[in-house]
């Protein structure tokens, strides 16, 4: 039960020994603050200031009961809780941030109860629940306006993620753009909200606004203070460097952005490291490195419980697999994921077309087109556009291949209006 503001003014002045009128005086009688402990006299602001003065406390330290240096405590257990999420302790981290979100709700601190809801949204997050994060972030948004400004954008970009993954890139890059146009003075803040528009961008055909993006992040993570946030941003601009044929700069990134989250504990994003330089390798045509970096990112994933990752990892390990002639292990892997993706659509639209490729490979013309056709869907449903050019192009040659020219040159006109799509 919350302690009365006047129980407590008396609680104080007993624990120092003191009488109603050394506290009272000079600026008040005895009399008035007897009122005031009693609770049948509300203190007003200017005696509640000076009552704290008196005690040593700030005002609100003496009006909601908050022991000193509280706030710091209760931030510094957050960032704990948060660096036992990064090491898959999750049960640990949702405990402490449940717990913290609760005393900070007692003690009136909006800005730690912000990041305890933030924080239990990235559980939500780390355990794929899409849903429950939005819902979640939204909660931690409503307390965030004397947040500092990296959590503020931190919402942003993980409301973006959610509503990305949920199919609608378009509201996740205006929103996003909608936050940077109000010029946040803070580089972490800012280079948070750069890093959360390049994967979106990119996918959505926005190869030159995800560029620009890259390359102002670039400048600001000079001026950023936040490990976490420049690996990130290191990680997502790696994916403009391969559209552009900056392989090296691509695999620079990476390294650093590893390195980076290894340097903070950050287990898991270290991992999703590893995860896209497989990617990369794979588009290098470099097989055998790919699959060592898949193999790693994936088992280091799954010791962590990172489902996400797991499935993200495994789908780009099945793909190199295919590629190395291993059809059969290929579509083993897809299968073992397959339960993971039901609330990704991007990682639901490459499933399903790498089990067209797969198809392919055995020579089952006619279920690579169902699959590839099912892709293409997925795909352009998401506004995921630079996906949407590959199975084109790809179910245009199958098509080909089994002599339906017609529908192979409407595949690949599908491509084409794809390509030329350029996003909001």
């Amino acid at each position: 039960m919350t302690e009365p503001l006047g129980a407590r003014i008396r609680r104080l002045r007993a624990d120092r020994g003191w009488t109603q009128r050394e506290l009272a005086e000079p600026g008040y009688d005895r009399g008035f603050l007897a009122k005031v402990e009693t609770g049948s006299r509300p203190p007003s602001a200017e005696m509640l200031a000076y009552l704290a003065e008196r005690f040593g406390l700030t005002v609100d330290e003496l009006r909601f009961g908050r022991p000193p240096g509280v706030a710091d405590e209760l931030r510094a257990a957050l960032d704990e809780g948060y660096r036992d999420l990064e090491q898959s302790r999750v049960a640990d981290a949702e405990a402490r941030f449940a717990a913290v979100a609760k005393q900070a709700a007692g003690y009136h601190l909006d800005d730690v109860e912000c990041y305890a809801r933030f924080c239990q949204a990235e559980v939500k997050w780390q355990l794929f629940d899409v849903a429950g994060a939005q819902e979640e972030l939204e909660h931690a948004e409503e307390l965030a306006a004397t947040a500092p400004p990296w959590l503020r954008a931190m919402i942003v970009h993980r409301w973006s993620g959610c509503r990305y993954l949920s199919g609608d890139a378009g509201t996740a890059i205006a929103r996003v753009e909608a936050e940077l146009a109000t010029r946040p003075a803070d580089p972490d803040a800012e280079l948070c909200l750069l890093s959360a528009l390049i994967h979106p961008l990119m996918e959505m055909g926005g190869l030159h606004r995800a560029r620009r993006a890259a390359e102002d992040g670039r400048r600001l993570a000079r001026a950023a203070t936040r490990p976490d946030f420049v690996a990130r941003f290191h990680r997502q601009a790696s994916q403009v460097w391969q559209a552009i044929g900056r392989a090296d700069r691509a695999e620079q990134d990476l390294t650093e952005a590893g390195r980076l989250f290894a340097s903070v504990g950050f287990d898991r994003d270290a991992a999703r490291c590893r995860w896209a330089k497989g990617y990369l390798l794979r588009r290098l045509g470099r097989l055998e490195e790919a699959r060592s970096e898949l193999t790693a990112a994936r088992d280091q994933l799954a010791a962590l419980g990172a489902g996400e990752g797991v499935a993200g990892a495994t789908l780009e390990l099945a793909e190199v697999r295919l590629r190395q002639g291993a059809p059969d292990e290929a579509a083993a892997l897809v299968s073992e994921v397959w339960p993971l993706l039901s609330r990704d659509v991007e990682a639901r639209g490459e499933a399903t077309g790498l089990r067209g490729q797969i198809a392919e490979a055995r020579g089952d013309l006619e279920t690579a087109t169902r699959l590839l056709r099912e892709a293409a869907g997925i795909q352009t449903g998401a506004s995921l556009h630079g996906a949407a050019v590959s199975t084109a192009r790809r179910l245009g040659d199958v098509l080909r291949r089994r002599g339906r020219l017609d529908e192979a040159i409407e595949a690949y006109r599908h491509g084409l209006d794809s390509a030329s799509t350029t996003g909001p």
